[in-house]
């Protein structure tokens, strides 16, 4: 096991030397013996900590001096191997930018309605089948042509593609995992070449010739404890551990997965992810996950 940190961002500001500088000076002050490299200029940078604990006052120390800066700061222990064998991925608000569920409300003339009873779960504060059910429910009789409509409408977070393509191309089992629906999870897992994918699956009834929504959702549904045991199927199938998994999701439902992956990532995530998340990201994009591991892009 190896304790890193990591300072990273993917805005317009820069990682400079003066940063560099700061965080060595704290380390020596403190007599902590490390390494420290580039991994993406201006953007990553690692420190290999050569203690087996830092103390919590150091981590302080270093967190506050960018408490005011657009950059994440990261404490992590990695377990061999770096470069994990599975990639699990949540997909609304983390490999895309929308919450699936809440553009197809909007569309629909109730996304205010629905779009509270998402947020509600994502922070924990409502049960996510419960409330799954209830926004299904509100849905009842929306064309399904309509959805195949607002797929390509669709916006990718940046480095999506590249973090499932790089992985791949090292024989990692990439899989999206959400709790949405087959209509926009089938499209994006092909648009961006996932391995695998699994959602939730409306049921439907004829309307005037059409092909709706009929409110209900067919079982069983994903929720938020499917995610960490979907992918201990695939972790028996492949003879793998969840020390493999590198995993990233953004709320509550991704919680039980991301705690017990080998790496697990918070994106952007809500409060309660964060808590138990080995990294956090807000202000660097998707490659981070993959600079986590020391690829190189």
């Amino acid at each position: 096991m190896t304790n890193y940190l990591f300072i990273s961002n993917s805005s317009n500001f820069k990682i400079d030397n003066n940063i560099i500088n700061q965080i060595n000076s704290i380390l020596h002050n403190e007599n902590i013996q490390f390494s420290n490299k580039e991994i993406k200029k201006y953007e990553f940078y690692e420190w290999i900590i050569k203690v087996n604990v830092i103390e919590e006052f150091v981590k302080k120390k270093i967190e506050n001096f960018f408490i005011n800066l657009p950059i994440d700061v990261n404490f992590l222990k990695i377990l061999s191997p770096r470069k994990k064998k599975v990639l699990i991925c949540d997909m609304d608000s983390t490999i895309i930018k929308e919450e699936s569920l809440d553009e197809i409300a909007e569309e629909a003339g109730i996304g205010d309605e629905i779009k509270n009873i998402t947020k509600k779960a994502m922070k924990g504060e409502l049960d996510f089948k419960d409330a799954l059910l209830k926004r299904i429910k509100l849905l009842n009789n929306y064309p399904l042509e309509n959805i195949f409509t607002l797929n390509p409408k669709i916006r990718i977070n940046d480095g999506a593609k590249e973090l499932v393509r790089k992985m791949k191309s090292k024989s990692c089992i990439t899989v999206l995992i959400s709790g949405g629906f087959s209509p926009s999870v089938s499209y994006i897992a092909k648009k961006i070449g996932f391995d695998y994918y699994h959602c939730n699956n409306f049921l439907y009834k004829k309307n005037n010739g059409k092909i709706v929504l009929n409110g209900c959702v067919q079982n069983p549904i994903l929720d938020k404890n499917s995610k960490l045991d979907i992918t201990k199927c695939y972790l028996k199938n492949f003879n793998l551990t969840l020390n493999d998994v590198v995993s990233i999701g953004d709320g509550a439902n991704d919680v039980n997965l991301i705690k017990h992956s080998g790496i697990g990532v918070s994106y952007k995530g809500k409060r309660v992810l964060n808590k138990v998340a080995n990294v956090v990201f807000n202000h660097t994009n998707l490659k981070g996950i993959l600079y986590l591991q020391d690829y190189k892009i």
